[in-house]
């Protein structure tokens, strides 16, 4: 393939996700200037709640985005969350890959993840991030049908590897500019290997990425 024809595939490319972000209503990045924290797949005793001192000691509120399951059998991180003043979101009800599924097992899964976290939280909670960050052509009616709020993120330091190091993290994070929204993890379903499921390298460095991302003069907020 020459260079030319690579160049006009990759457009091509660009331009679909960009029409599916348009339909689907789905965010990457905030409209103002200020940077999100958000973290993934908890809640989880052992971690999530390691997270939460960091986050309280440094008066930082994020978003979490939890699994329902875990959701129903750890409701008092979730209540820690709200009282706390950070913000959250579904994330599902078992944590799929998307793509296995087919329409209305997503709907269901999706559906019942809200359902969950709005049970323990006992108001509406329309933001939502798709597990693995995966949005097929397919699903912008599902989301609008289902009137979720759909974030992605900009910025991904892959602390959800193996052997992941906290500097290397905190090294990611620190590119963060105006309007980017950090994935992080607070624990991690599906990993790779089971050393990702050690989140201590992600709560090592999640003080280095506060102070990198207010060294550079700008609020850390939870998302919209």
């Amino acid at each position: 393939m020459s260079h030319l024809s690579r160049s006009v595939s990759y457009h091509k490319y660009q331009l679909k996700w960009r029409l599916t972000d348009a339909a689907a209503h789905l965010h990457r990045r905030r409209e103002d200037a200020a940077v999100s924290l958000t973290f993934d797949d908890g809640p989880h005793p052992g971690t999530t709640d390691l997270v939460l001192d960091i986050l309280s000691d440094l008066s930082v509120k994020a978003t979490f985005f939890c699994v329902g399951y875990s959701v129903r059998a750890h409701p008092e991180l979730v209540r820690r969350m709200v009282a706390e003043g950070h913000t959250v979101g579904s994330h599902s009800f078992t944590h799929p890959y998307p793509q296995d599924l087919g329409l209305l097992s997503v709907s269901a899964e999706y559906a019942a993840g809200r359902r969950a976290l709005e049970a323990e939280v006992g108001c509406s909670s329309p933001l939502f991030r798709p597990p693995h960050g995966h949005v097929q052509f397919r699903t912008p009616p599902l989301l609008r049908c289902l009137r979720l709020d759909t974030w992605l993120w900009s910025v991904d330091p892959e602390d959800w590897r193996p052997n992941a190091h906290p500097r290397e993290i905190a090294a990611a994070a620190a590119r963060a500019q105006p309007g980017d929204v950090i994935l992080l993890h607070d624990w991690v379903e599906q990993p790779e290997a089971p050393e990702a499921l050690d989140r201590s390298a992600t709560v090592a460095a999640l003080p280095q990425i506060v102070a990198t991302v207010r060294g550079k003069g700008l609020r850390l907020e939870p998302l919209p």
